[in-house]
């Protein structure tokens, strides 16, 4: 018998396309629309899956050389290495490499367990060990994650927006960007310096503000970063970071601290998203009381006082919906165009079949 391509394309496979588009389209709105946020958590444990091997059965359908049809199973054998990770408190695993295991397991020194994952159609090898943090809070294995949220404020032309801050602005204040998420790295910075500041941040003294991120990031749903500046622009430097980071996420509370001669606080001003800014005000006051530069001490206020933090539901500025910016109205333009093109494309395709009907497509 043969089959034509009017008999071979149906109606589902408009329907399939026409889907198809619709889906690519909403992953676009949804992606341009999400704002980066930076999350922390601390490790419970550190694991160690062992390799082991996996067996996957396919069964696959041929036609021999004479036309007849037959089915045949294959058997395949795929080999999974060992994989080392931390389980955070936040449910989320972060990778790492054996040598960081290591470090942790010597470091909690807790009694090691074994454990016997759940593998798939595990022929050989499996099981593991994992190692519980040993409830020290100086021994806490932190790491910050991206995550994404819609940002109803930063995609609106409400009064809420934040002034466009121009190259040459970032550059004359020495304004910072939000710094990268490296894999190789468990954290990202948290103290940043300004560029036209020449200070070096001891790991130490992140290590203090990594803790307080971590334990607290998920209770209490705040993310700390403190940028230090060249005082001699004064506290309106701290105003401009704020607008470059357009508010900052619903998650941060940021510290800009005017340095001077490398130890001198000269100004502070703090910015959140709070309703009630408790915890900024605290914290100007505090860099009054103690002018001299120690952030160390500071972190530990924070552990104090963490209780003046309430973040706010960002879900309250729903109301303003979203509006794309310039850029993003482009790409999705664009896509759209592509879709309704390819779309079109593939119609005109059928349509030309169907007055070529009489050459098969196959025989059957």
């Amino acid at each position: 018998m043969l089959v034509y391509l009017e008999d071979y394309i149906n109606w589902w496979a408009y329907a399939l396309a026409a889907a198809g588009s619709a889906l690519i389209l909403w992953l676009s709105m949804r992606g341009v629309t999400r704002t980066k946020e930076y999350l922390s958590g601390y490790a419970l444990s550190a694991v160690h899956h062992n390799p082991w091997t996996e067996q996957r059965i396919t069964t696959e359908t041929y036609t021999d050389s004479k036309g007849r049809t037959h089915t045949r199973t294959r058997v395949s054998y795929v080999h999974h290495p060992d994989v080392w990770f931390l389980a955070l408190n936040t449910g989320q695993t972060i990778n790492i490499f054996k040598n960081t295991y290591d470090h942790y397991a010597l470091l909690w020194d807790t009694p090691m367990q074994y454990i016997n994952p759940f593998h798939a159609n595990c022929v050989a090898g499996g099981g593991g060990q994992q190692y519980e943090w040993d409830g020290v809070y100086e021994n806490l294995a932190t790491a910050t994650y991206k995550g994404r949220y819609i940002n109803y404020v930063k995609h609106s032309d409400s009064i809420f927006r934040h002034e466009k801050v121009t190259d040459e602005v970032v550059e004359d204040y020495g304004l910072v960007e939000y710094p990268d998420f490296h894999r190789r790295f468990l954290e990202t910075d948290v103290v940043l310096v300004s560029p036209k500041l020449d200070m070096t941040i001891p790991t130490s003294t992140q290590e203090h503000f990594w803790r307080l991120n971590a334990c607290y990031g998920l209770n209490k749903q705040i993310h700390i970063f403190i940028i230090l500046f060249d005082a001699a622009k004064g506290i309106g430097t701290a105003l401009k970071q704020r607008s470059h980071w357009n508010g900052g996420n619903k998650n941060e509370f940021t510290v800009c601290l005017g340095i001077e001669n490398g130890t001198s606080v000269k100004w502070c001003k703090a910015f959140s998203w709070c309703d009630a800014p408790a915890l900024e005000s605290a914290t100007e006051s505090w860099f009054i009381e103690n002018p001299t530069l120690d952030l160390e001490a500071y972190a530990t206020w924070i552990h104090e006082n963490i209780h003046l933090w309430k973040r706010k539901e960002f879900k309250d500025f729903k109301y303003l919906g979203v509006n794309l910016s310039p850029t993003a109205k482009w790409i999705v333009a664009i896509l759209t165009i592509t879709l309704c093109a390819a779309i079109v494309l593939i119609s005109y395709a059928v349509y030309i079949g169907k007055y070529n009907s009489d050459i098969p497509l196959v025989y059957s």
